[in-house]
């Protein structure tokens, strides 16, 4: 018998938010307690970095898309929008394989379909909801950080970086991932409320709280945006 909390008037599964909202209210105050959830703060050289903001995940008809992805890209934009005035760098990624027999294919296919993820389809293109630019690079990733297997870090640093905005999809996979990498590279490491997205009710809160609590800040949107408004770009090495 499937538990009425779950279920909505139109009966369809969803979570009870204020259930959550409650768990995780005594769970903060227990990780409080023993020391985590501390601030790590925004640093002076930023830079902004999508997660499969491409069509597959930001626009509805494939396996990978994200519930509510107008609203994300929307609220991802106001701070590309943002970083854009001020010279902040921007990198967007993908994941995509190459080929008819993508040799260049992971073992994460054996548990979600990958193979969905043509190079060279259309569903690769960053979503146009995001406005890319010609100057902002995109990444092919194969697998979930845009960290893993890439040249970010090294780029970042050359740059003189020292704080990572992250932004994207999914909370669970690879924005996690993005985010735990990101700290362990020594980046100063930021996600803005209202720019992740997933598939299913209650991943994002949990995952934001997680994240929040162990490897990141997660900010409010507004806080993000006049952060990078006030940027000095003359601190960049180029």
């Amino acid at each position: 018998m499937v538990d009425s909390r779950y279920v909505d008037k139109g009966g369809n599964y969803a979570f009870d938010q204020e259930l959550l909202k409650k768990a995780f209210e005594e769970a903060s105050k227990i990780y409080k307690e023993r020391g985590f959830q501390r601030r790590m703060g925004y640093g002076k050289v930023p830079a902004v970095t999508t997660v499969d903001m491409a069509k597959a995940w930001m626009s509805d008809g494939h396996p990978f898309t994200c519930e509510n992805n107008n609203e994300i890209c929307a609220n991802a934009l106001k701070v590309l929008n943002a970083a854009r005035k001020s010279g902040v760098p921007i990198f967007h990624t993908t994941t995509g394989y190459t080929g008819k027999e993508q040799w260049d294919m992971t073992k994460w296919d054996e548990k979600i379909p990958m193979h969905t993820l043509d190079i060279n389809s259309e569903w690769m293109d960053i979503d146009p909801k995001l406005e890319p630019r010609a100057e902002e690079p995109v990444i092919h990733k194969k697998y979930a950080s845009n960290f893993f297997g890439t040249h970010l870090a090294v780029t970042l640093n050359k740059l003189g970086v020292d704080t990572v905005i992250v932004m994207g999809a999914t909370a669970c996979a690879c924005v996690r991932h993005t985010v735990m990498d990101s700290t362990g590279y020594g980046f100063k490491t930021i996600v803005p409320i209202g720019t992740i997205g997933d598939r299913v009710p209650g991943v994002i809160e949990w995952n934001l709280f997680d994240m929040d609590a162990k490897f990141a800040d997660v900010e409010p949107l507004e806080n993000v945006v006049k952060y990078l408004e006030g940027i000095d770009a003359s601190l960049y090495r180029r």
